[in-house]
């Protein structure tokens, strides 16, 4: 059991991260309480669904979604840390890596099955109930729930692999010269990081949180009575 007070030193540990971001992006301070919040419920989640789902026995289930929080809780951390340092690269990897945690937990929400090739399957597995569905499979599942994420996933995968928009994250053009040739400027943070995309960035991190909230409950409801 995770007490209160440990969950409270955790936290506050957690939001020195953030604490970066609001002085990178000022604007974005407004979303300290819901950060702060969101970092919680990651720690009462697994006080909820892991070790109390069962009075402390733990099954298949109880693995997968212990490591579904763990998954959600340190990308959250790193895209916070990606985000308030500008690197984009920790950034984006980040939150499509939170996306894929969300297709995972609604996967097994619609195929309760699923959960024991979550907990010792293989892409090759022999036995077919236990082999690993492909991570778009997830995602398509997911954008019929919620519609557009499919496409939001697909850009983020574009930011993450070796294309330029990523090759070129941490160059800045500074100066076009009379004859064509670009003055660039080189630095670890990203400048393209505005205050208006470091918006609808976290904004999709703390939706994308929301809603692995709520499948992670959705889930455990399903399985509370499992043995």
């Amino acid at each position: 059991m995770i007490s209160e007070g440990d969950i409270e030193k955790a936290v506050k540990i957690d939001m020195e991260s953030f604490t970066e971001v609001e002085t990178a992006y000022p604007p974005l301070g407004r979303y300290r309480k819901k950060v702060i919040d969101q970092f919680k419920k990651h720690y009462k989640a697994i006080n909820d669904l892991v070790i109390n789902l069962h009075d402390g026995r733990l099954y298949f289930h109880n693995l997968v979604i212990n490591g579904a929080i763990s998954r959600s809780l340190n990308f959250y951390r790193g895209a916070i840390w990606g985000l308030g340092t500008r690197n984009s690269h920790v950034f984006y990897d980040s939150l499509r890596g939170q996306c894929e945690t969300l297709g995972l937990i609604h996967y097994c929400v619609l195929n309760p099955a699923y959960i024991e090739a979550a907990a010792i399957g293989a892409k090759k597995h022999k036995t077919t109930s236990l082999k690993i569905v492909n991570i778009l499979t997830m995602i398509d599942k997911l954008d019929k729930k919620y519609k557009g994420i499919r496409k939001d996933y697909d850009e983020l995968c574009e930011l993450v692999h070796p294309n330029p928009a990523s090759l070129y994250a941490n160059i800045k053009p500074e100066k076009e010269q009379e004859n064509g040739t670009l003055e660039v400027s080189f630095g670890s943070r990203s400048p393209r990081f505005t205050d208006e995309v470091a918006k609808e960035y976290l904004t999709f991190l703390i939706v994308w949180t929301d809603w692995i909230f709520k499948e992670l409950f959705e889930l455990a409801g399903l399985l509370r009575e499992v043995r």
